[in-house]
C-alpha cells in the first residue's frame, strides 16, 4: 500500500482531524508513513532496551530494590515506552489496514481492531476518549521534562542524585549509559515525538488539561508516600517532611504539580488579514516550565 495513505479528511471543523490519527501522521512532508512507522519502530526498541539496562543498573548496582516502583523518572520512562509501541502499533495497522472496520467480522478483523488507533465518533463517549488519550499523550512527553529540571537543577547541585556527580565518569560505560538515557534522552525523544513524529494539537479546552495533569501528578504525590510507607524511602528527597520540614515539603508538591503541568502545550490561533482566514497552531516547548515551579524548586538549594 502506499504511503501516501492519509484519510484524513480535509475540512477543518471543531476537532477536524482525529486525535488518534495524528499520531500516525507527521507534521513533516518530508517524513512519509513509512518512513514515520520505520522511525517509531527504531525509538520503541531503544526505549524499551534502555529502560531494561536502566531497571538492571538499578536493581544489581545500586540496590534499590523496591524504591524504584515508586521512582517518578522510572514511571515516566515506562510510560514513554509504553507511548511508543502503541504509537508504532496504530501507524502499522493504519498504513496497512487502514479499512479493517469495513471487513466481515473474524478473529483477525478482531485482532485488527485491537491494534489500530480507536475510530473518532462524534458521541460522548468518543469525546471522552480523545479527552483521555490527550491528556494521556501530554503527561508522556511533558513528564521526563520535569525529571530532568529536578535531576539537574534540584538534586545534582545538592549530590542527591542516585549517581555522585563525580562517578558519572570514568566508573564504565554503563554508569553514563543509565544517567544519560535517564535524565536527558528520553526528554530528547519527548521532544521529537511532539515535533518530528505526530501531528497532534490539543483538540480540547485548555483546562480538562490542566485537571488531568493535575490529578496525575498528584497521584504520583500520592504514589511516593505510598512508596515511603511501604521502603522508609522517598525517591525524591524534597517530599520527605522529616529531612526539609513540612512547609518546605509542602511547597515542593506544589512546585511539582506546576512543574508538571507548565509542560502544558499552547496554542496561539493566528487569522490572515485576507478574506479567507487560516487557522495556524502554534504549540510551545513542553520543555517549558513555569517560572515560579522553578524558583520554589530551586529555592531548596537555599541554605
Amino acid at each position: 500500500m502506499s504511503s501516501s495513505t492519509a484519510l484524513l479528511p480535509k475540512d477543518r471543523k471543531n476537532n477536524d482531524h482525529p486525535i488518534f490519527l495524528r499520531v500516525c501522521h507527521s507534521p513533516w512532508i518530508s517524513i512519509d508513513q513509512k518512513s514515520l512507522l520505520a522511525l517509531r519502530f527504531v525509538t520503541a526498541v531503544y526505549l524499551s532496551f534502555s529502560f531494561v539496562m536502566v531497571q538492571d543498573f538499578e536493581h544489581n548496582q545500586q540496590k534499590r530494590g523496591w524504591l524504584s516502583v515508586f521512582d517518578f523518572g522510572n514511571i515516566a520512562y515506562f510510560l514513554q515506552v509504553l507511548y511508543h509501541w502503541m504509537a508504532f502499533s496504530w501507524t502499522f495497522m493504519h498504513l496497512h489496514y487502514p479499512h479493517h472496520g469495513s471487513q466481515e467480522r473474524s478473529a483477525s478483523t478482531l485482532m485488527q481492531k485491537f491494534f489500530s488507533p480507536p475510530r473518532q465518533r462524534n458521541n460522548s463517549t468518543c469525546g471522552n476518549n480523545r479527552v483521555w488519550f490527550s491528556v494521556f499523550y501530554y503527561a508522556v512527553h511533558s513528564f521526563p521534562h520535569v525529571v530532568t529540571l529536578i535531576q539537574w537543577s534540584v538534586l545534582y547541585p545538592r549530590n542527591h542524585t542516585q549517581v555522585p556527580a563525580g562517578e558519572v565518569f570514568g566508573h564504565g560505560w554503563l554508569v553514563k549509559f543509565f544517567v544519560f538515557n535517564k535524565f536527558a534522552v528520553n526528554s530528547a525523544i519527548a521532544l521529537i515525538e511532539v515535533f518530528f513524529f505526530s501531528s497532534i494539537k490539543r483538540a480540547d479546552s485548555v483546562w480538562a488539561h490542566i485537571f488531568g495533569i493535575t490529578f496525575l501528578s498528584s497521584a504520583y504525590v500520592g504514589w511516593s508516600y505510598t512508596g515511603y510507607a511501604a521502603t522508609g524511602k522517598f525517591a525524591y528527597y524534597f517530599f520527605d517532611h522529616n529531612k526539609v520540614g513540612w512547609d518546605d515539603a509542602s511547597a515542593a508538591v506544589m512546585a511539582f504539580i506546576a512543574s508538571a503541568n507548565s509542560g502544558e502545550p499552547i496554542e496561539i490561533s493566528r487569522h490572515s488579514s485576507s478574506s479567507t482566514a487560516s487557522r495556524l497552531s502554534v504549540r510551545s516547548s513542553p520543555r517549558s516550565l513555569s517560572k515560579r515551579a522553578t524558583d520554589t524548586l530551586l529555592s531548596l538549594n537555599k541554605g
